[in-house]
């Protein structure tokens, strides 16, 4: 059976739930402090913002698309949206629901996983949030996890609705198609660039091995075979490789597989690496992929040239970096700076300079083309 696989994928959204937990033991007056560019969150840390050092006035000029965070509002989690023009967040969303936000938009509005109730009754389900507005879509259940959305709209999610966990299509419509009928569990879907290929990591034959099927009719086809696990599969942009995580060499590792033939290739080759390595992203033009490496209090964001394997660090010594994310042109990337204060710096690829800074309440960030 899936094991440890299985935790990675519930740590897919538990990580974004700790992340704002973390706010909420601060403070419970989150929605009264605003976060403001290159200053702390807010007057709930006040002795940091005292101690802080002056920094330059926000300018956010560089900023293409839509950056998302996430933060408490009215006891409630809630995705935030940066303003470019001022540097402040401000929420989204409405109602007696947490809201944890994806890195989509479909429908006009941002797709989120929307969380009702506590502990062993909570229900989740996927819900497009447009300003206040919530409109839930697609099965409700104890887990809803990891959506996928492909160009034309259609949403591949994660869930237990009617098993221990499989894959269903919802299209464009709000028809829900089931996808997989395996009782093993298959998790971490992906849909491909041109929406007509699912990825997925499943335990069907065992252990944790990743799969390609297509989204018209067909079967699965297994694409990696190995005794330890593989998951967490991610499309480059032209369709034709897949990066992925495996714990085949010991410590869990990314890796990447040409989709044409050939063994999966190690990304990494350090001798020996510090820690482990996670959320492989690939930049918009496919040269590079951004991760996170490390573990415990020593996370770091790493980037990694595809055409030489040349291997840059965007962390500073010393600090604690555990998430990213990659602008839609690839110029910039995301990076959340543990506190305190925690802040997303936002840094040019080409150099690794760092062009702004701005607070946050929690460990997500989000970079959409609009």
């Amino acid at each position: 059976m899936y094991t440890q696989a299985v935790a990675r994928s519930w740590l897919a959204i538990a990580s974004v739930i700790v992340a704002a937990s973390g706010c909420r033991d601060r403070a419970t007056t989150v929605e009264e402090a605003p976060i403001v560019g290159h200053t702390v969150p807010g007057p709930r840390d006040a002795a940091v913002a005292d101690a802080a050092p002056d920094a330059a006035p926000w300018s956010g000029g560089f900023l293409r698309g839509t950056v998302v965070g996430m933060g408490q509002r009215e006891g409630h989690d809630r995705p935030l949206v940066l303003d470019a023009a001022t540097g402040t967040w401000r929420a989204l969303g409405g109602g007696d629901v947490g809201l944890f936000p994806t890195e989509h938009r479909v429908r006009d509005g941002l797709l989120c996983i929307q969380v009702r109730g506590a502990d062993d009754t909570e229900v989740e389900q996927l819900a497009v949030v447009r300003d206040a507005a919530v409109e839930p879509i697609g099965p409700a259940s104890p887990m809803v996890r990891n959506p996928t959305v492909g160009p034309d709209g259609t949403i591949v999610v994660e869930t237990d609705v009617t098993s221990y966990r499989d894959l269903f299509a919802i299209d464009p419509r709000g028809k829900v198609r089931r996808l997989t009928t395996n009782r093993e569990g298959n998790f971490e879907p992906a849909l491909a660039p041109d929406g007509r290929r699912l990825a997925f990591a499943s335990s069907r034959d065992g252990n944790a091995e990743l799969y390609l099927q297509p989204m018209g009719t067909g079967p699965a086809r297994r694409l990696t075979d190995e005794r330890h696990d593989d998951w967490g599969p991610t499309w480059s942009p032209d369709g034709t490789r897949l990066a992925f995580l495996s714990d085949r060499d010991g410590s869990e590792r990314a890796y990447t597989l040409a989709l044409d033939g050939g063994a999966p290739v190690r990304l990494t080759r350090d001798a020996t690496p510090r820690g482990g390595e996670a959320s492989p992203r690939w930049s918009p033009d496919g040269t590079r992929l951004a991760l996170v490496r490390g573990a415990g209090d020593q996370l770091a964001i790493d980037l990694v040239e595809l055409a030489t394997g040349a291997v840059r660090t965007l962390t500073p010594a010393g600090a604690i970096e555990p998430a990213f994310a990659w602008s839609p042109d690839g110029a910039h990337l995301a990076i959340v700076r543990r506190g305190p204060p925690t802040v997303v710096r936002f840094v040019r690829v080409s150099d690794g300079v760092e062009v702004a800074t701005v607070g946050a309440e929690g460990e997500l960030v989000r970079w959409l083309a609009r």
